[in-house]
């Protein structure tokens, strides 16, 4: 394979590997290859993906009432 052109020129995957040099895989279009981090699904297509409580949305959902709640309990205080 070495010394042959190619028509598409091939992009790899350039992760570090155990033994110091580059991942020589083909890349996917994120830049990595397949085992490392190609094909990664997250949210509600990954597979363990149960419930949403640890979601970015449910997290500043939480934040946003907790800071409310704190406001509320202020001016209660105050009363």
């Amino acid at each position: 394979m070495e010394g042959r052109d190619y028509p598409i020129p091939r992009v790899f995957c350039g992760a570090k590997t155990r033994a110091g040099g580059r991942c020589k895989q083909p890349a996917m279009k994120n830049g990595r290859c397949r085992l490392h981090g190609g094909k990664s699904l997250s949210g509600k297509q990954h597979g363990q993906y149960k419930h949403g409580r640890y979601t970015r949305e449910a997290i500043e959902e939480r934040r946003q009432l907790n800071s409310l709640l704190r406001e509320v309990a202020a001016l209660l205080r105050q009363v």
